[in-house]
């Protein structure tokens, strides 16, 4: 502690400025609010108010995240998260570049020779007897607001950048002769209504 003073005696002195804990802590009770503000104009580095970091050095260890766990044992309103991440701009604020309200962000190496590997994993866990509810999906996506229509007219349901369009790959070009090529679909609901993105199992559709 930057101060020098223990933690748990009352006294009046400044905030402190730093706390080094090691081993466990557990804080129990009412909420706890971490509140910040930044005044920096450096283009090159983040700001960070709260940060993180676990290096794992262990052969054959697991897991290495920071857990926010919900257990809900009641009827709950109209929602219900773990995590929220969200990003308000007020009527003068905006982003040169790209704002999000959640990154998902991995660097890959000689390492990763073998294993699967996701920026983002998404995970339904069912029980026997699950019920799926009025419509139970993978992804959820809604745009919502009075300029709700300015989205639905201009905006897009996926923005994927850094691939090249051609042949057989990721975003893969080819020409149908025949429907019967299409032979697979994927189920979506969109605005209420059920559709299938359909998809062939060729990257050349014809073949």
């Amino acid at each position: 502690m930057s101060n020098g003073k223990s933690i748990g005696v009352a006294y009046a002195d400044p905030l402190f400025e730093s706390l080094d804990v090691s081993g466990a802590v557990n804080l129990t009770g009412g909420d706890f609010n971490i509140t910040t503000t930044s005044t920096s104009t450096d283009g090159a580095t983040s700001v960070e108010p709260v940060l993180v970091s676990t290096t794992m050095t262990g052969t054959g260890g697991v897991g290495g995240r920071a857990k926010f766990l919900t257990t809900i044992n009641s009827v709950l309103g109209s929602y219900s998260n773990a995590l929220k991440g969200e990003v308000v701009y007020g009527t003068s604020g905006r982003t040169t570049g790209l704002g999000s309200a959640v990154l998902a962000e991995m660097t890959l190496s000689a390492g990763t020779s073998a294993g699967n590997y996701a920026p983002i994993e998404i995970e339904l866990n069912c029980a026997s007897g699950a019920s799926t509810g009025t419509a139970t999906a993978l992804i959820y996506a809604g745009v919502n607001g009075t300029g709700a229509a300015t989205v639905d007219t201009n905006g897009y349901l996926l923005n994927l950048a850094g691939v090249t369009v051609a042949g057989a790959k990721l975003a893969a070009t080819g020409t149908i002769t025949n429907v019967n090529e299409i032979t697979h679909g994927l189920r979506v609901k969109i605005a209420g209504s059920d559709y299938y993105l359909l998809a062939a199992t060729a990257a050349n559709f014809n073949a």
